[in-house]
This record gives structure tokens, sequence and C-alpha cells, in this order.
């Protein structure tokens, strides 16, 4: 790969103005989207409008070109709370900025009408909300407001935002439940994790989690034919990594899709029926899934010389 004179010199520039400081200058540490919505704070602020909300668990399955989806790509979160039956409630969509995906999305919303606004009590970078109706004039609704802070773009739609005002606590227990550098860094699921049967060995080794998004080796290995390994790339959400590994073939790559519940003290595997569509295999939606309690992967100290073959 070619670097660029310019880029070079700017490079090598910085380095020594670095040695000739004496104090090292470090950015400071950005909190990490929430990983389970049944621990965010954003149920309690709705109960004082909502006396029977829950979180309603929902099945995402994102359409491409949609915020839900732009959410999910980044390693974010979409958590539902209200009441079901009364279709009535809120959903929150958190995620990574990235320093670019607010600045994207941002055209889209006003081009659907949105507006930036400067949110009272919170120091946001910058927001953008969709109302309907004339304030003060008859019926008027605020559906959604997009805020970027902290280093994450947090959407906010409900059903029953008659004002700012109404929005303002939701937004702000939003805010309040992006967790900690030192929390989110408990919470990592990175490690090497082993499922050994009487003919069947497994290694799923977790070597990248940042938010939401997550990496791994994915070795398999059946007593009488030779192993095969794969990556894995997906998310971890609510206690449950999903996502898809590819494998070499013959032909090319297959992929197939994975579902693993738990945390970084083991997991259990996910049994459903599966479909091929091509070199693709994934769960046949909608889901009907069951833990399987047969492949148990248990956290492992050594997996590096298994997945160097």
């Amino acid at each position: 790969m070619k670097v660029k004179k310019s880029a070079l010199l700017l490079t090598l520039s910085l380095l020594l103005a670095s040695c000739s400081s004496q104090e090292e200058v470090v950015a400071p540490e950005l909190p990490s989207v929430p990983s389970n919505c049944a621990d965010t704070k954003v149920l309690e602020s709705i109960l004082p409008r909502i006396a029977d909300a829950k979180y309603i668990e929902t099945e995402w399955e994102p359409a491409e070109g949609t915020d839900l989806y732009a959410a999910y790509n980044a390693g974010g979160i979409a958590c539902t709370y209200g009441l079901q039956e009364a279709e009535v409630g809120a959903t929150i969509l958190w995620a990574p900025d990235n320093k670019i995906l607010f600045s994207e999305l941002t055209p889209n919303w006003i081009g659907f009408g949105q507006k930036e606004i400067d949110l009272p009590g919170i120091e946001e970078e910058a927001a953008y909300y969709l109302s309907e109706g004339i304030e003060g004039q008859g019926e008027y609704h605020i559906w959604s407001v997009n805020l970027l802070i902290n280093g994450s773009w947090i959407q906010v739609g409900a059903t029953f935002f008659n004002s700012l005002e109404d929005a303002i606590p939701v937004i702000k227990a939003a805010i309040d439940s992006l967790r900690t550098p030192k929390r989110a860094e408990r919470e990592k699921i990175t490690g090497c994790y082993l499922a050994e049967l009487p003919n069947d060995l497994y290694v799923f080794n977790v070597h990248y989690h940042d938010n939401n998004t997550i990496s791994a080796d994915f070795y398999y290995k059946n007593i009488n034919s030779e192993p095969s390994k794969g990556l894995f790339l997906g998310t971890y959400t609510n206690g449950i990594a999903r996502g898809f590994y590819s494998l070499p073939t013959s032909n090319g790559t297959s992929e197939r899709e994975l579902f693993l519940k738990g945390d970084k003290n083991g997991f259990v595997t996910a049994s459903a029926k599966l479909e091929k569509v091509g070199s693709i295999e994934k769960y046949v939606r909608p889901l009907d899934i069951k833990w399987s309690q047969e492949i148990k992967f248990i956290p492992a100290q050594e997996c590096e010389g298994l997945l160097r073959g």
C-alpha cells in the first residue's frame, strides 16, 4: 500500500511534536451504547405516563435504508417499551456515531420534515425532531427526536409525546442509559469458548467486541473429517450473539447463520429450522428458536493452537 508523502510528513511532524511535549494528550473515552434493553433507564421514565408499561421483546428484521438498519449495522440496539395490546409506547435506538453516522442520516430526516432543535437542559451536539400539528392549536404530537451526544446517536420515538416537555424525561433516560467505558469493558465477551462432544469439537473465539459489534473465529472438527475454520461477524445484544460465519468450500465460500445465548461464563446454541438461499443458510422466519443444551460453549484458556490448525 502506498502512503502519500504529505501524509507521511504530517505523521512525522505529529510524532516529533508529541515527543517534545511534557504532557501526553489522551482523547477522552466515550461511553458505549446499551447492550441489553432490560437494563436501560427508559422504562422507569415512561411509567409515570404509562402505568403498566413493560419492555416489549421484539425480533427486529431491519430493512436496508432504514434508521433501524443503520443503527444495527453500526453496532447499535433498538428497544421498545409500553403496552403492546394498546399500541402505546416508545422505541429507542442507540448507535455509536463513529464521527459520521449522524451526519449521513441528517439529510434523510430533513427530507422527511424533521427540524433542528436545541433541547432544553441537554448538552447535545445536534438534534432534530418530527412533529405534527401546531403546538397550542388543537392536536399536536412529537413523533421522534434524533440527537447526537457523547459520540452516540440516539433516536427517541413515541406515541404519547404531546409536547417537548413530555419527551425530555425519556430523552434524558436514554442518555443516562449509555454505558460507562468501565462497565462496557466488564461486559465484553471477548475470549475463547470451547464445546466438546464425543465426536465433535467446536471453538468460538471472540477477538473483537466494541459497542455491540463482535467478530470471532469459528472452528469445527469432527473425528472423521478435516477441520473447518471460518470468520463470524455479528452483534451481541440482549445476551444473544447473532450473525453469520463464513466457511471455505470447493465452490467458493458458504455462509451460515448462528445464534448463541449467554455471556462470558458460557453459551448455548440455537436450534431452529434452516433454509438455504444460494450459498447462505439462515434460520427460517418468523424465528422459532429453542436453545439447545447439547452443545455448550464454556470458557477455555488455549484456543490459538486449534485455530492455527
